[in-house]
């Protein structure tokens, strides 16, 4: 059990087949995004640090593909059983984690580059101040 409502975190497997590796990221039946907006590769240089990040209505899906990073959470939605906890997470293998809309969410690249996949239900351009899409 996390100290945050509604968090996700699974290992992700790397598999050899015979066109290659395969490292699957989501699937439909991980049931993690109600829609599609956004799908980015990100590289962060060791110590490079993404946020936290607020985002008021887009769930978002990240997943560590290569490197080592450290995820962080800090959930601000009002009326959340969890409101105000904060989590964090180091990952040294591949990761998925999911970042809820109403909950602050930044990742550190440790020790060198870190790769990472950003999946999110709503672009930042389809969201207007006020967080509606």
């Amino acid at each position: 059990m996390f100290p945050i409502h509604d968090l996700f975190v699974k290992p992700l497997v790397q598999e050899d087949t015979p066109a290659g590796r395969r490292l699957s990221v989501l699937r439909y039946s991980d049931h993690l995004l109600r829609r599609f907006g956004l799908a980015e590769e990100l590289e962060l240089e060791a110590g490079q640090t993404l946020g936290p990040q607020l985002r008021l209505v887009a769930d978002e899906v990240w997943a560590l593909v290569e490197g080592r990073a450290e995820f962080t959470w800090e959930d601000r939605r009002p009326g959340s059983p969890t409101q105000g906890s904060r989590h964090s997470l180091r990952c040294e293998q591949p990761t998925l984690v999911l970042a809820p809309f109403g909950v602050a969410f930044g990742c550190r690249a440790l020790e060198g580059p870190a790769r990472l996949i950003r999946l999110a239900s709503h672009a930042p351009d389809e969201i207007d101040d006020l967080g509606t899409p």
